[in-house]
This record gives C-alpha cells, sequence and structure tokens, in this order.
C-alpha cells in the first residue's frame, strides 16, 4: 500500500518547478516556526533574566506550548476544513506572528505565557496542513517525499536555531530575535497567499455538506487510531531518550566538549532521516516505511544501550537513532492520509497531537526512571516503547489490507 492513493488521479497539479517552488515556501515557513520553539532553549538564561523568573519557570513556556498544540490544533482544523487548506495555513501563519509578537512586545510573564498558547496553536494547524498541502501540490507519485521536505524544515531549524542563539546571544535579546521571525512569518503570509495554488483533490458527494463535528468519525476508524497510537507510544521513546541525551552523551564521550558536535551531527542526521523517509515511503509504500522506521528505531537504541563502553560505536548509534526517528513523521502521515480518506487533514492534526503528548509524557518518564535507575539504561526503556509501536503499526497495516 503506497501513498500513491492519497491524491486521485483527477486533481490538476502545478508544473514540477512550480509546484517544488511552493513546496519550499511551505518547509522555509516551516523552518521560521521550528527556529521559533528551539531559540529560547539555547537561552534559557537569558530569557529568565529579561522576564525577571526563575530558571525553572522558563520550561513551563514550552510545556504551555505543547498543550495548546495538542490541544487546540485538531480543534482549529476541524472548525476550518471546510475552508480549505489554503485558509487554514493563512489562519495558523498568522496565529504564530501574532503569538511571537506577544511574546517580543512585553516582559510579563503571564502575557508571553498566553503568546506561548498562541504559537502552539499556531505551529501545530500549521505543520498539519502544510503535510497535506504539500501532498496535493505534489501529486500521487511523490507525496511522501514532498511531505518530508516540510519535514526538512524543522529539523533544518534544529540544526541552526540552538547554535545561533548561542552566537548571537551577545548581539541580540531573544524578544529581538523573535521580532525577526515575526517579520518572516508575515513575508511567508504574502508570499503563500499570492502565490501558493493548492490543487482541489475530488471528495466524497456528501463531503460538502457535512458538519465539522463529522470528522469525529476518524476514531471509529482502526486503520488511524492504531498509528496516531503508534505515534504517541514512538515519541514516548523518543522524548525519554532525547530528554537527556546530553548528559548521556557527555557521560559516553571521552571529553565534554565534544557534545556539542555530537549534537551538531544529530540535526544533520536529522534532516538526512526527513528525506530517506519520504523516499522510501513514495518507491516500497508508507505503511512499510513506518514500520522499518520504528523497528529500526528499536534496534538503534538497544545498539545505544549496549555500545556505551564504547564512545565511537555509541556515537554512530545516537546518530543513526536521531536520522531514523525523524524520517518517521512523514511516512506515518502519508499512511494516516491514506486510510482517513475525507478527513485526512483531521487525522494528520490528531497526528500532530500524538507527537505532542507523547513527547510530553515521554519527558515526565524519562524524569522518574533517572530517578530510580542509572541513565546508561534509558535507551532499553525507550526501545521498549518503541517496540509496542511496532505492534500497534503492524495491526494497522493488517486491518486496512484487510478493508
Amino acid at each position: 500500500m503506497s501513498a500513491a492513493a492519497t491524491a486521485p488521479a483527477g486533481a490538476q497539479l502545478p508544473s514540477r518547478a512550480r509546484g517544488n517552488a511552493m513546496i519550499l515556501v511551505l518547509a522555509l515557513s516551516c523552518f521560521v516556526f521550528g527556529c521559533a520553539y528551539q531559540y529560547i532553549l539555547g537561552v534559557p538564561d537569558q530569557v529568565a533574566e529579561i522576564v525577571g523568573i526563575d530558571l525553572s519557570q522558563v520550561s513551563l513556556m514550552m510545556g504551555v506550548y505543547g498543550v495548546c498544540n495538542a490541544i487546540g490544533t485538531p480543534l482549529l482544523v476541524m472548525a476550518l476544513t471546510p475552508r480549505g487548506p489554503k485558509t487554514l495555513l493563512l489562519v495558523s501563519l498568522a496565529l504564530m506572528a501574532a503569538g511571537m509578537a506577544v511574546c517580543a512586545a512585553t516582559p510579563f510573564y503571564p502575557i508571553i505565557l498566553a503568546g506561548r498558547a498562541i504559537m502552539g496553536v499556531g505551529n501545530g494547524s500549521f505543520a498539519a496542513t502544510a503535510y497535506i498541502a504539500a501532498s496535493r501540490i505534489a501529486g500521487p507519485a511523490r507525496s511522501a517525499s514532498a511531505m518530508s521536505n516540510v519535514a526538512l524544515g524543522f529539523s533544518a531549524s534544529f540544526v541552526f536555531a540552538l547554535p545561533a542563539a548561542r552566537v548571537l546571544r551577545d548581539v541580540i535579546t531573544w524578544q529581538q530575535a523573535y521580532w525577526v521571525l515575526v517579520a518572516a512569518a508575515a513575508f511567508a503570509f504574502i508570499v503563500i497567499a499570492l502565490a501558493v495554488k493548492i490543487p482541489d483533490v475530488p471528495t466524497s458527494s456528501s463531503f460538502s455538506s457535512q458538519r465539522a463535528t463529522d470528522v469525529l468519525r476518524v476514531f471509529k476508524n482502526p486503520c488511524v487510531v492504531l498509528p496516531l497510537a503508534c505515534t504517541a507510544l514512538m515519541f514516548v521513546g523518543y522524548a525519554s531518550m532525547n530528554t537527556y541525551i546530553t548528559p548521556f552523551m557527555e557521560g559516553v564521550l571521552p571529553d565534554p566538549a565534544w557534545v556539542s558536535g555530537a549534537l551538531f551531527a544529530f540535526g544533520l542526521m536529522s534532516m538526512v532521516g526527513s528525506k530517506a523517509s519520504g523516499w522510501a515511503a513514495d518507491r516500497f509504500g508508507s505503511a512499510p516505511a513506518v514500520i522499518g522506521c520504528v523497528a529500526l528505531q528499536a534496534a538503534t537504541l538497544v545498539a545505544l544501550g549496549i555500545s556505551a563502553g564504547s564512545w565511537a560505536a555509541a556515537l554512530v548509534a545516537a546518530c543513526l537513532w536521531t536520522g531514523i526517528s525523524w524520517g518517521f513523521l512523514p511516512a506515518q502521515n502519508s499512511f494516516i492520509m491514506l486510510n482517513a480518506g475525507d478527513d485526512a487533514a483531521f487525522a494528520v492534526s490528531l497526528s500532530n497531537s500524538s507527537l505532542q503528548l507523547g513527547s510530553a509524557l515521554g519527558a515526565f518518564v524519562a524524569g522518574g526512571f533517572i530517578a530510580c535507575l542509572p541513565l546508561s539504561a534509558m535507551p532499553f526503556l525507550s526501545a521498549a516503547f518503541t517496540l509496542v509501536a511496532v505492534v500497534a503499526e503492524v495491526a494497522a497495516l493488517r486491518l486496512a489490507r484487510r478493508r
């Protein structure tokens, strides 16, 4: 079962060059949003000093962002899906820009938290809709590859934003950096409004008369619910390891100063993984690509735990794990879209929520784990969650084949 079924053959597609240009705009917009999320992680002490809060309270800014992303995204997508993906993209962009402007314009912590909440909803809605839009623009033969290019925007921000924040910390404040990102989001809004044309695709005859709440029927579709469970479990495993990846690598590498280089390598591998996943999904099918990603992630986590005594082997395993983890989402969203039919946009927004909730739970699980057991055993805990995710995805694939 491949991504080729995600867009009907009757859809009017743009030329390949124009389509690639529009997908690039979506990827660059995702890069801006990723930078907005990652930047404050590079300068938490500066954030705390300017806002006048304790360093530990910076984490609440991330928590509010994630929770509102998870809850608000499906609600906004459900409300605006009848208006089409372009409207959703523009509204999401406006929300993201407004949230960043609120954060940049005030030193008051409660108002900044409100701005982060708005950013979370805008970012989640834009990401979910950008996957749908890229799939339609590229057409069925290149659907998963197009979605991997959107994911590439986020993974590129992972490489760029934290080092940039460290370099610029003595030049500009984090709020001044946010004003730059607001300007970039405004420019993206104009470009998408004027130049991005998302092809219409044929839908079922009753789709135009549906109520917004009718999309809730996806919860009755096990071929959607099981992949959502897989996404949540996969990111519990990912976040439990990723939350403490820095101290873990400090304990593995011969010199703690090497950790910065290792994190940069992880960022590069995330970009490679995003592209490789899209290619594999288009060539072999979205479900086999997802199962391969999750199974390989479990294997590399076990290898990471076993090889902790050899820094070179551990570094290779960690790089492979990062790349494979970032390759998961484009293929998974392709599979979900394939099985959700007319409700694909809402289903993909639920995928984003599963990611956010799984990541939050994984961070809590990791904190409890290291309170009881050594950090060196963390890869095995993450592998256990990932193996359960494989079971959920295999069950979804079997059901989809029967249908």
